[in-house]
């Protein structure tokens, strides 16, 4: 059996601009925000796999060429930099390794992540040009 109160509960206002109260939350939109970025990346790729499959490669590359495609492709890798600068910000934050009971410190794990990046990075440029 529930019970029923007069009272009416209460329920905190939360207007559609609450993230920019603080600097903090303008940049948790910011990174949310790069999604976008993701969506753009995902639909050139699809692009580029749907020509692959008709055979017209050309087209695509000239679609690749086209100065608003080369702009937003250069935005899309600035907000994944961003994304990744601040994943890697925090992932050390967030998780905790402990080796012969003692935390590690976060700057190698955060060091380690930008190492590996950086290492598939370079392993792309060169098997793009080999």
């Amino acid at each position: 059996m529930s019970v029923q109160t007069k009272r009416k509960a209460y329920v905190r206002e939360m207007k559609a601009t609450w993230w920019k109260n603080l600097d903090f939350y303008k940049m948790y939109m910011v990174r949310e925000a790069t999604c976008l970025a993701n969506v753009w990346f995902c639909m050139v790729l699809l692009y580029g796999v749907i020509s692959l499959g008709k055979g017209d490669l050309q087209d695509f590359i000239h679609f690749l060429q086209n100065p608003l495609v080369v702009v937003l492709n250069i935005a899309s890798i600035g907000a994944m930099l961003y994304h990744a600068a601040t994943l890697f910000t925090m992932t050390p934050e967030v998780m905790t390794f402990i080796v012969k009971n003692e935390r590690l410190n976060p700057n190698i794990l955060r060091n380690a992540l930008w190492g590996v990046t950086g290492v598939v990075s370079l392993l792309a440029v060169i098997l793009v040009y080999i």
